[in-house]
């Protein structure tokens, strides 16, 4: 049994000195020089990666500690914070098309975080070899073909240089040459190095779903759908006809006055009604995977399945507290959904990961489990997608149905997952109502 809480790498490989020396060339930059707020913020920024320092790169201790607001403010009504880092990607944006080829490490924060990461910038590495004199050209120009080419350019330059109306020297036609080989060379080796990543992925996203692939019956998706009353036909037929609605059909809101009644006479539970358009979109994921592998489904609400079922059909149940189905086969396990908004570790209840149910903020983060089941004593196997919020549903289900997107999970799990049972606790960073990023905060193989 395996359990482990992740986080990304700091750096990458790259030395501390070396992220240093980046850092100071960017601040010293036209693009950051002329503000200071920028500046401070990308040094804080990139300081507190380094030190591993998480809890002091949310939205809200940022605003203190650099922009002087409350230790409490509400940053849905305060952007400050995601103004400035917006400015500060901007700036950074500038600064490595002004300069691309003079900057070995780059700084980047990605959208949907206050995070820094680092990496290489192989372009910047490639031209700076390539400009190097001596040695280094001639060990450029080395194999075979390269070297043909060389000498041919060299004798094609010489010839011209005879021509009085072409003043070229050799020398000049022969570097451009050896530059345009190493380009060459650098995107045929990007192009392969993409490629055996496709083909990586491809192959881990059919390991992930071989067990629903391979089974001769159908996937039953069954798909959470939300707990709405509406008013009854007799109700709105009455009111239609006392307010002059009656070519608008049902589909009209009836003002409710502040502090009025409703009789319970009146409304009515509309069951399997309505379901959360991330929901709806996280189906579409689903189906598109499956219809990509030619798998036959079937989509069912909760109540519409039997256990029976379940345990006969390859399954996918979608959404969390929304889906009875969902709660009722993961009760049991170790990462489990309680009290309408958060997830918690059950071995170990101060673990939990909570959502902010007060307000739905246009920034913020939602939280997901992903589970896989397919060791359940000769049951048919069994995936839930279950975010706390219809975002964190979404999330999950594109991390899952996605070649690309899969790689987030199965790169973070031990060898042998594929044979085994998973629970992973995603969380989803959410910019503007939309879900920006995903990372793996926990998961559990067994």
């Amino acid at each position: 049994m395996i359990i482990e809480e992740l986080t990304d790498p700091k750096s990458e490989g790259i030395s501390p000195e070396e992220i240093a020396l980046a850092l100071k060339r960017i601040l010293t930059s036209r693009s950051f020089r002329t503000s200071n707020q920028c500046s401070g913020l990308l040094r804080y920024i990139v300081e507190h990666t380094l030190a591993g320092e998480e809890n002091l790169l949310r939205e809200r201790v940022i605003g203190a500690e650099l922009f002087g607001r409350a230790a409490n403010y509400e940053t849905s009504e305060d952007p400050v914070v995601r103004l400035r880092v917006s400015d500060v990607r901007k700036r950074l944006a500038q600064y490595y098309q002004s300069n691309r080829d003079q900057h070995r490490v780059q700084i980047d924060i990605p959208s949907g975080s206050y995070r820094a990461t680092f990496h290489r910038n192989a372009e910047a590495a490639a031209i700076a070899v390539a400009k190097e004199p001596g040695p280094t050209a001639q060990v450029v120009a080395e194999p075979v073909p390269l070297r043909e080419l060389a000498i041919h350019s060299e004798a094609i330059a010489t010839d011209r240089t005879e021509d009085p109306r072409i003043g070229r020297t050799p020398g000049k036609r022969s570097v451009r040459t050896i530059l345009a080989a190493v380009a060459l060379c650098i995107l045929l080796l990007i192009g392969a190095l993409a490629l055996i990543h496709a083909n990586s992925s491809n192959k881990a996203f059919r390991t992930f779903w071989a067990p629903w692939i391979a089974n001769t019956k159908p996937v039953i998706l069954s798909i959470g759908s939300n707990a709405v009353y509406r008013f009854r036909f007799e109700y709105l037929d009455r009111y239609a006809e006392q307010h002059n609605l009656k070519n608008s059909g049902q589909e009209f809101y009836v003002p409710l006055q502040k502090g009025g009644t409703i009789s319970a006479d009146d409304m009515i539970p509309a069951y399997n009604s309505f379901v959360a358009l991330g929901d709806v979109a996280a189906v579409s994921r689903i189906v598109a995977a499956l219809t990509q592998e030619k798998k036959p489904f079937q989509e069912r609400f909760p109540n519409d399945v039997s256990f029976a079922e379940l345990r006969e059909n390859p399954s996918v149940l979608i959404g969390g507290f929304n889906n009875s189905m969902t709660l009722e086969l993961t009760k049991q396990l170790e990462f489990v959904m309680r009290g309408g908004n958060e997830i918690i570790d059950t071995l170990d209840p101060k673990r939990k990961w909570q959502l902010n149910t007060l307000k739905d903020p246009p920034d913020t983060a939602d939280y997901a489990i992903i589970t896989r089941l397919v060791q359940r004593n000769g049951d048919a196997p069994l995936i839930s997608v279950a975010g706390l919020g219809q975002y964190g549903t979404l999330a999950s289900a594109e991390l899952i149905s996605s070649p690309t997107n899969i790689h987030l999970i199965i790169d973070r799990l031990p060898q042998g997952w594929s044979d085994k049972n998973l629970q992973v606790v995603v969380r989803i960073s959410i910019v503007d109502f939309k879900a920006s990023a995903s990372e793996v905060v926990a998961y559990k193989s067994w």
